[in-house]
């Protein structure tokens, strides 16, 4: 190993004496410190991992979720410009947030395909939905593919119409395919055609708890 010197003088005589150093020794970290700095990183990076692994998993539902607030306001926006009613179907069988928008009537100017979301391959949020009338409780969850596919229409008041071959969907539970445990989120879609999202696991009194 290469050594570093140095001249010092020495009060004592008045003479200059000659320094040698190692650099090991400067630099002040064994062999045995640098163990078990390795060893601790590599700890924190093992319980760091799962932890990010989860957020990414919540940050993919929470962009999903943002995702079908905006395609169901659009929907309904376009139903009141086009003076209209605007059809939104939902998912399919297996949960897959796919969608489509139609025009209930028909015509040159209003098109039975407006607008389509498909995924292929799949992508990793699921849905689930259910009507007003068969709503469970919110710590219930609508597992991947239940009431689905499913449709939404808005009428050119913007309100949710009732003439449906079935029940219209007031609730749509956004889960991940990956991690059961993962956040779930909630978009409630009211009679009047507003639409908002909700975090079932919120505390009463936050902004974002469901009702």
């Amino acid at each position: 190993m290469g050594q570093c010197t140095a001249r010092l003088l020495d009060h004592a005589t008045g003479r200059r004496v000659l320094k040698v150093s190692h650099p090991a020794e400067a630099a002040g970290i064994t062999l045995i410190e640098s163990l078990i700095v390795l060893v601790i990183s590599a700890v924190v990076l093992a319980a760091g991992v799962p932890a990010f692994g989860r957020w990414m998993r919540d940050l993919e539902i929470q962009r999903n979720a943002s995702s079908l607030i905006a395609v169901l306001q659009s929907a309904r926006a376009e139903a009141i410009a086009r003076n209209a009613e605007i059809q939104v179907s939902l998912g399919d069988s297996a949960g897959n947030a796919i969608w489509q928008w139609s025009c209930v009537q028909v015509s040159p100017q209003c098109p039975a395909t407006l607008l389509r979301q498909s995924l292929t391959p799949p992508g990793n949020v699921r849905w689930g939905a259910a009507p007003r009338t068969a709503m469970p409780a919110f710590n219930s969850v609508l597992v991947a593919g239940t009431g689905l596919p499913a449709l939404i229409r808005f009428n050119s008041l913007g309100a949710v119409a009732g003439n449906l071959p079935g029940a219209a969907i007031a609730r749509l539970d956004i889960t991940h395919v990956d991690d059961g445990q993962a956040r779930r989120l909630v978009v409630l879609v009211a009679a009047q055609g507003m639409v908002r999202v909700c975090d079932p696991a919120a505390g009463m009194g936050r902004a974002e708890a469901c009702p």
